[in-house]
């Protein structure tokens, strides 16, 4: 493939995810990530309640939260807590149960991503190890609808 055909592209628009409880979401994600919340648009037909949250001052609409109340939505908390009680397992890199891995977020510094994990564990929120993946840093946690999300930083470079 050459590079014209690449230039057809210009990143995700939106992920759209499922809550039981979007009110829960919007203070999970605005709270606590200090994220952006948009419009929350009533429910229409067979879709819930629903509003975009964006991370961070960016061009695409983010995730695209719909409320479904009897939504059967994958939880990987009980994973991801094994993990961080037993950070050396080989567990850590094998999938999940479920389709869906992670939601991975990206912040400009690792003291950014060092405050979000002191602000993240003040709420009590089960989070691994911070792991050295070559040229990034990165963490994870889940949402309040047990959706593991990454929080992932460049490296400092040191002269």
């Amino acid at each position: 493939m050459n590079n014209e055909q690449y230039s057809l592209w210009q990143g995700f628009h939106h992920i759209a995810l499922v809550t039981r409880d979007l009110d829960e979401t919007i203070r999970f994600y605005k709270n606590l990530l200090g994220m952006q919340v948009g419009t929350v648009y009533p429910a229409f037909k067979q879709r819930g309640r629903h509003c975009f949250i964006k991370p961070g001052n960016v061009e695409t609409w983010g995730i695209h939260f719909f409320e479904y109340p009897d939504a059967q939505v994958f939880r990987s908390d009980e994973e991801l807590k094994r993990l961080s009680e037993n950070p050396e397992t080989s567990d850590l890199y094998s999938f999940l149960p479920g389709a869906l891995q992670h939601i991975a977020f990206a912040v400009r510094s690792e003291e950014e991503g060092l405050n979000l994990r002191e602000k993240l564990r003040s709420e009590g929120i089960i989070m691994t190890e911070i792991y050295d993946q070559g040229r990034i840093r990165n963490f994870i946690f889940t949402d309040n609808n047990g959706i593991q999300l990454e929080v992932t930083w460049k490296k400092s470079i040191i002269s």
